[in-house]
């Protein structure tokens, strides 16, 4: 088999998460190796390659970008067992020297939209006043704006989901202006000389973009720098870190930190990936907690942000749940955190909570963890009215149910064999142990007593270490692995694998295997339910998925049907003795032809 046989096969098997620039990058690997044999393929082949790419101009971030798909490919390939190994193994992608933020003046703005001129300079004007990324921007379609309401739905290119953007009258201006300007079309931003398809921005950056940024006389810029324009300007409009994210739609509030310092002068090299995450709720200084539970709560009551503070810090600590409750604050309860906290009402708990109707999961903790915090006042004597968050309705959400069949558990396990040593052992653990994905994600070699099968968690999702047997065949599987670091399953940097890679490693093993539906820690219901429909009683359970109460593990107790299946039977046997001996037989010979 080549090795461009297994480019092809993996593009071929991603096609709805494949780009432009894999296909580009494909074919640039293809043409230089593509006709050597995939067992050849070797560390030395590929660095020489890149090598070659980088002395021929090109940046470290793009050769980055072509190690990076190799790097999935032989990833791949490895899991498919087209490749014997993978190559790209302990290969650093290129580091380019980080480049300081850029952020156009509104005169270097004017500037380049004068040279550009219309339509062009609508482009970018639309760009710094919403904040859309290049790839947002140039595919809008009318279809997807709403002027009437200021409201942009924008497809994302993962899983198809919409995410709603509502804007400013001045872009809603500007979308008006465009729709004038350019000629009739689907697009938001058509091709001129054919509107029936959208632009070519990559003509648009080379034959106009650079020429009007030398123009201008400016400091260099891309087009990444009006997202950054854009960020700063809402800065220094004196929106919060929290409103920066949500406008810019960014998973974390980094960049927004370096927006607001770069807002105030404050400008640094510190990039988003190293920059230290701003804690929601401060440690307590020595004698600050007394003082705030022995003051006149008459004269000075508590406020709601002071008693989350309590609640997070002194009671929750570093309990798990206190990550869900602080997301929880910052994203819905910091407009309270100046209020009374016995000023809050049961309507206005109501109204909040109905907001999160789309998210019932969400909604649910969001209301268990807000009247445990009630609760937990009213102990301390910080509040003396009710509770605001007890009875409030509860969304219905059901749980889920997803065991494996026997028919898919053969399946598995047969398809454990033709994996590579590590995600082998790290799905037949969470199988055989009923472990959570995060604990034998971290587990560690100095926690196994290979000679008494015995695991031992540190610190499980309960906050207290738990010990669990290993069966012989998951002991086999972890024997053998390499130990190269002090985690069994080691990922990059000496550290444990990512929950992103065993994630993406399941999303395409399961579909190998039939098995779409499955989720990860579906394997650890299905461990439990296996020993319930065994007979095993719910202490056993219990013990094995590190309970803390026989509450959770009493949802396992359907499963065992042993008892409700000898019951009923005898109960048949029973009523059919009533009849007369010949009945009885003649009913129960039909009962036997008919039995498939």
């Amino acid at each position: 088999m080549l090795i461009q046989d297994v480019i092809q096969a993996y593009l071929a098997a991603h096609v709805r998460g494949r780009s432009r620039e894999d296909h580009r990058h494909a074919a640039w690997w293809c043409t230089q190796i593509g006709q050597e044999e995939a067992p050849t393929l070797s560390t030395n082949l590929i660095v020489m390659k890149l090598d070659a790419l980088a002395a021929y101009g090109r940046r470290p971030s793009t050769v980055g970008f072509y190690l990076r798909f190799l790097r999935r490919v032989c990833a791949w390939g490895a899991l498919m067992s087209y490749l014997p190994a993978d190559p790209c193994t302990g290969m650093a992608s290129p580091k380019a020297s980080p480049h300081p933020m850029r952020a156009l003046t509104e005169d270097e703005e004017r500037r380049l939209c004068g040279i550009l001129g219309p339509p062009y300079s609508l482009w970018i004007k639309l760009a710094i006043e919403t904040g859309l990324k290049q790839s947002e921007q140039f595919t809008l379609r009318w279809r997807d704006v709403d002027l009437k309401r200021a409201t942009l739905f924008l497809p994302q290119a993962n899983g198809g989901a919409i995410t709603t953007l509502r804007v400013s009258p001045q872009a809603v201006a500007i979308l008006e202006q465009l729709r004038q300007l350019h000629p009739p079309s689907l697009w938001v931003f058509p091709d001129l000389k054919n509107p029936f398809r959208a632009v070519n921005i990559h003509a648009f950056y080379v034959g106009r973009w650079v020429n009007a940024v030398h123009r201008a006389n400016i400091p260099w810029c891309t087009w990444k720098d009006l997202r950054h324009t854009a960020g700063v300007r809402l800065a220094q409009q004196g929106l919060s870190a929290t409103d920066i994210t949500r406008a810019l739609r960014h998973r974390e509030a980094r960049q927004a930190y370096l927006y607001r310092a770069h807002a105030h002068g404050r400008t640094s090299s510190i990039q988003p990936a190293t920059l230290p995450k701003e804690p929601t709720f401060t440690e307590f200084a020595d004698g600050e907690l007394q003082a705030i539970i022995t003051r006149d709560l008459a004269a000075n009551p508590v406020t709601f942000g002071e008693a989350s503070r309590l609640y997070a810090v002194h009671h929750l600590g570093q309990r798990a749940s206190r990550r869900a409750f602080d997301s929880l604050y910052r994203q819905h309860w910091t407009q309270w955190a100046s209020r009374r906290l016995d000023s809050l009402t049961r309507r206005e708990v109501r109204g909040w909570y109905l907001t999160l109707a789309k998210t019932p999961g969400r909604a649910n903790k969001g209301l268990t963890l807000l009247r445990a915090l009630f609760n937990w006042a009213l102990q301390l004597d910080l509040v003396a009215v009710g509770n605001p968050a007890s009875l409030v309705k509860r969304f219905r959400c059901p749980s889920r149910a997803r065991v494996l069949s026997l028919d898919e558990a053969v399946r598995f396990l047969e398809g454990l064999s033709h994996l590579p040593p590590k995600p082998r052992a790290f799905l037949l653990v969470l199988l055989l142990s009923g472990a959570r994905r995060g604990e034998v994600r971290v587990m560690r070699w100095a926690d196994l007593d290979e000679r008494a099968r015995l695991w031992t968690k540190p610190r499980t999702k309960t906050g207290t270490p738990h010990v669990v047997p290993l069966p012989v065949q998951a002991i086999a599987a972890l024997q053998a692995l390499p130990r190269t670091s002090a985690w069994v399953f080691a990922g990059a940097h000496s550290q444990p694998w990512s929950c992103a890679m065993a994630g993406k490693l399941w999303g395409t093993i399961r579909r190998r295997w039939g098995l779409d539906d499955v989720r990860l820690h579906d394997l650890r219901r299905t461990c439990a339910s296996y020993l319930a429909r065994e007979g095993e009683n719910l202490s056993v359970i219990q013990s094995t998925l590190g309970h803390s109460s026989l509450t959770a593990t009493a949802v396992y107790s359907r499963m065992n049907v042993g008892g409700v299946d000898r019951a009923l039977q005898g109960q048949a046997d029973r009523l059919y003795s009533l009849l007369s001996p010949t009945a009885a037989s003649t009913d129960a010979s039909e009962v036997v032809h008919e039995t498939p």
